[in-house]
């Protein structure tokens, strides 16, 4: 028996059209189970309405002012140790620096084009190195294995992101009112 629809039906608060109650009548007279529903749902609005004791709005609303109190004196703590801690780490990044501010502008033109020249010559090496040993692997590497591998890492990563994507969706849940 499909309960779905009746049950939603029970559970909001919206006006059923005439047909939808005829409906909601037959099937509850035949459905224990939506008939225990709607004898629950009837007992909930018929029970009375609880009142807060005297002052409590006020002693709920000092609360409040106290929390939101404490909760601005942490966030100020919180943004001074972070600002303490960016000061120090920023502090401690520049200390290599130092030095070079007591060089002659000369002496610091100078050593910034010899780390230039330093920095080419080491990409360079590198590319160097790169371009041999790719030779040598692509010699050794027969091309029906390239072929392979390069699909199993197209497959590999339509995989992994099948897998952000199902995971990343947003979930679409009900909205149950009672």
């Amino acid at each position: 028996m499909e309960h779905r629809p009746y049950e939603d039906w029970l559970l909001d608060d919206e006006r059923l059209t005439p047909e939808q109650q005829r409906d909601l009548r037959r099937h509850t007279a035949a459905c224990p189970q939506c008939a225990t529903l709607v004898r629950a749902n009837l007992s909930l609005r018929s029970a009375p309405v609880a009142r807060p004791t005297a002052g409590f709005a006020l002693r709920f609303q000092r609360k409040l002012e106290v929390e939101r109190k404490i909760q601005k004196r942490r966030a100020y703590i919180g943004l001074t140790l972070l600002t303490l801690v960016s000061i120090g780490i920023l502090l401690w990044l520049i200390t290599p620096v130092l030095p070079y501010l007591s060089l002659s502008p000369a002496q610091l033109f100078v050593t910034w084009v010899s780390a230039v020249i330093y920095l080419s010559t080491a990409m360079q090496a590198l590319g160097t190195i790169s371009s041999v040993l790719s030779r040598i692997v692509l010699g050794l590497v027969p091309l029906s294995a390239w072929a392979i591998l390069l699909v199993a890492l197209g497959g590999f990563s339509s995989l992994w992101i099948a897998s952000v994507r199902k995971t990343t969706k947003k979930k679409a849940y009900s909205r149950v009112r009672l």
